[in-house]
């Protein structure tokens, strides 16, 4: 899924994760969840394109899989105004509470039942993003009605069972509209069958397991548009079936970005694993939502956008074919649908694109100083968090990106990301299944690295000083981490080094410390760039070449960074000169503060309360020698 906003916007910190713990840090769901595993859905509704009300049936067939059960329990939203159900063709007694349909049946375990709920839903019209059902008259486009049950809202339009880990292994979506419309949905189109009271029943079919937010219809006066994708490894040609506006001019001007649909099923099967729906279908349902959702082979969308298209279609395998197993974990869809983005520039245009589109990632996860990627607990429930598009796409994304770094082997990284898609295939998975995987397949520990970046908050702030003198450079690197619950990060970072003859290199950096040195044997350095890659997720307060900085000396003492109404003390190893002067300036070079310490003690306070946040130099000179120091200070 992916809205479109129109507007400008050395210590490890945690334990490795056990499973007790993880099962701490996890919301838990209903215990009715575990009753029964739902086989397979057929909803059998009437719509059209003016209102969201729908009515119909759902049918269910499930195995149950507890003894000593009396009720069969579905999800269902206060909108949803039960008729009647059925258990294996008997009419039973029903009630609704605390958003639960419950019918009474005496069940079995290992046994299957069918159950059949006629119902009409008549949901309010909030033509918010995530409304499970909505409706919209455009005034250049027709009015179309469509649904959108990410995360919880399928409920608005037919009863069921919302919980992740349990796939239906199949599905039919019939839906009945008035004969000048279509009906868009997953699956294959299996009839088009005649209906009273001049109707048609656009009869889909689906044979792939799927999750129960993935399921959806769009009811518009569309026209369909086909064209044809050929992947390598699948022996036959697959359908791209667009449901697009019967507007004119509208394919003319669309006609470009969705024909490269067919080249994007091919690029991501190359990348992937061939297309999985191959023996269905791939396809588009225009409607003015804002964005895209990845509904199982029929997305929903509002536009068509090269960038838009793959995001959606990458889902296909991110999201649909291994979906999150908890909506904690909402980066196994969207963390890698998002990277999906930047694989198609990659691919398809030029480096100077996707270092555009990675300095764009950058600077939206930066707005998130104190965020983590997973989800907590507390945030669970609240859906715009689940789908921050700052942390669960773009540094959701980032992080893929590190990961892929951390590897440093392409073939290996697409092999970790093809052989975890066959594991999952059809199925559910975590984050840490996704370490775990990972892992196995590279012998990398990713332990702290998902400490630091998944579950922890945040990322380093870095103050880099440098001299280049006697054929060597010598590094400072001081970091901290944007959000106190993730003060340390031990990272890998790139500086590319610009040399007096006009010739450039690139140095990794171990960062093992909130404070390191480093002295390379690299001559002639006149300046240099930090991470012009774009390769970890950073900022960074002050990069400068610092004259005269001190080598290895313990003569000076201080405090370097200075956080709101904290003064500088400087302490001395020894009781410096009768002459020893002490000098702060700030970035600019401009005095701040001046003093002679006349009276030889060993300690100097500086007066710094009052400074604004930034960057300073302290000057200390002690008879003939001068030391200096970098001050940081910043308000938290």
């Amino acid at each position: 899924m992916k809205f479109i906003f129109h507007c400008m916007i050395g210590l490890c910190l945690f334990p490795a994760w056990g499973y007790a713990q993880l099962s701490d840090i996890y919301a838990s769901e209903p215990e009715w969840y575990h009753d029964y595993d739902v086989k397979f859905y057929k909803i059998d509704i009437e719509a059209d394109n003016l209102s969201t009300t729908v009515r119909g049936y759902v049918e269910i067939l499930a195995e149950v899989q507890k003894n000593g059960l009396n009720e069969f329990t579905l999800d269902a939203s206060d909108c949803i105004q039960v008729e009647s159900i059925m258990v294996n063709g008997t009419q039973t007694t029903f009630r609704k509470e605390n958003k639960c349909l419950y019918a009474k049946f005496p069940l079995k375990k290992g046994e299957t039942y069918q159950v059949v709920v006629h119902y009409t839903t008549i949901p309010p019209n909030s033509n918010s993003f995530f409304s499970g059902i909505s409706n919209q008259t455009d005034n250049w486009y027709p009015a179309v009605t469509w649904t959108l049950s990410e995360p919880e809202n399928a409920v608005e339009w037919f009863p069921c069972k919302q919980y992740l880990q349990d796939k239906a292994d199949s599905a039919y979506i019939f839906v009945t509209v008035p004969k000048h419309l279509k009906a868009g949905a997953p699956g294959v189109l299996s009839n088009i069958r005649e209906m009273p009271n001049d109707k048609l029943r656009y009869e889909w079919k689906t044979r792939y397991p799927l999750a129960f937010y993935l399921l959806s219809f769009a009811v518009s006066d569309y026209q369909e548009y086909l064209t044809y994708s050929h992947p390598k490894g699948i022996d036959h040609p697959v359908l791209i079936q667009n449901y697009i506006y019967n507007s004119p001019g509208y394919l003319e001007r669309n006609k470009a970005v969705i024909d490269t649909t067919g080249r994007l099923i091919e690029m991501f099967s190359d990348l992937y694993i061939p297309y999985p729906y191959a023996e269905e279908k791939y396809g588009h349902c225009v409607a003015p939502m804002g964005g895209g959702m990845e509904h199982q082979t029929m997305t929903t969308l509002s536009e068509f956008s090269t960038s838009l298209v793959a995001h959606e279609l990458s889902h296909q395998w991110f999201g649909d074919l291994v979906t999150c197993a908890t909506w904690q974990d909402i980066w196994i869809n969207e963390g890698f649908a998002s990277y999906s983005e930047y694989l198609t520039l990659e691919q398809l245009d030029t480096k100077a694109e996707t270092l555009d589109w990675l300095q764009d990632a950058h600077r939206m996860a930066l707005w998130e100083r104190r965020g983590s990627v997973f989800v907590p607990k507390k945030s669970i429930n609240d859906t715009w968090r689940v789908f921050s598009m700052n942390l669960s796409y773009k540094k959701g994304a980032i992080l893929v990106h590190q990961i892929r770094l951390i590897i440093n082997d392409d073939r290996k990284f697409f092999d970790v990301l093809r052989g975890f898609l066959r594991k999952y295939s059809f199925s559910t998975a975590t984050a840490m299944d996704f370490k775990r995987f990972t892992e196995e397949q590279t012998g990398i520990d990713f332990t702290q690295f998902f400490n630091q970046w998944y579950f922890g908050e945040g990322f380093p702030v870095f103050d880099i000083a440098a001299q280049s003198a006697n054929g060597q450079l010598t590094l400072w690197v001081e970091h901290e981490g944007s959000s106190p619950a993730t003060p340390l990060f031990t990272v890998d970072l790139d500086l590319k080094l610009l040399k007096t003859n006009g010739t450039d290199t690139v140095v990794r950096l171990p960062i093992r410390t909130n404070s390191d040195k480093f002295v390379l044997n690299i001559p002639n350095v006149s300046d240099f760039l930090v991470d012009p890659e774009y390769h970890l997720l950073k900022e960074v307060s002050s990069a400068d070449f610092v004259k005269d900085f001190p080598t290895d000396d313990h003569f000076v003492r201080c405090n370097t960074h200075l956080t709101y109404r904290q003064d500088l003390t400087v302490n001395f190893s020894e009781p410096p000169a009768r002459n020893c002067r002490l000098k702060l300036t700030n970035a600019q070079g401009d005095k701040v503060f001046v003093q002679v310490s006349a009276n030889r003690k060993t300690s100097v306070v500086i007066p710094a309360d009052s400074l604004p946040n930034g960057t300073y130099l302290l000057y200390v000179h002690n008879g003939k020698a001068q030391y200096v120091r970098r001050i940081v200070k910043k308000m938290f």
